[in-house]
């Protein structure tokens, strides 16, 4: 599933009012939305996929970076919520509402930040014609550490906004 662009915006002003500058995003191949949005406003992106050969949960940057967004696979949220842990920076991820229970993941959430928006997210099951996938059945949310101005902010979600 891709992130539509409406999904990426609402992450940019916290991003703005953090100070962040460098942005990594370890999910992302060069069409993403996230890298477009954010390298369109202003940020400095390292991008890096599995794909290309950089494992998230292997690789990460040589160079310095303030913080890391992305839209990480769901199947492997308690793996990503470790890493992210270990990492020990600032990020803000999208995930599944659900996951913000769990006996095995909980303490990774400790001191956790949430986004949450009023409505679902239409994912992109094609990035370059918009496909909308169908049968999302579940709200995202982006959980965050050491990003967000306080820890729990719902916001509406305008599926108009494109950049």
């Amino acid at each position: 599933m891709f992130t539509p662009a409406y999904a990426v915006i609402p992450i940019i002003k916290y991003a703005k009012e953090k100070g962040f500058k460098k942005i990594w995003c370890p999910f992302d191949k060069e069409n993403s939305e996230f890298v477009r949005i954010l390298s369109t406003n202003g940020f400095d992106v390292i991008r890096s996929h599995i794909d290309d050969g950089l494992d998230f949960f292997t690789y990460a940057p040589l160079e310095q970076f303030d913080c890391i967004i992305s839209n990480p696979p769901f199947s492997k949220k308690d793996l990503v919520l470790q890493r992210l842990t270990e990492l020990n920076k600032s990020y803000a991820i999208l995930l599944p509402l659900p996951s913000l229970q769990g006996q095995k993941r909980f303490a990774y959430l400790d001191g956790c930040q949430a986004l949450i928006f009023d409505k679902r997210i239409d994912f992109y099951s094609n990035l370059e014609t918009k496909e909308v996938k169908k049968g999302v059945s579940f709200a995202t949310i982006y959980v965050c550490k050491n990003f967000l101005p306080k820890d729990l902010i719902f916001e509406k979600l305008d599926k108009t906004l494109i950049l």
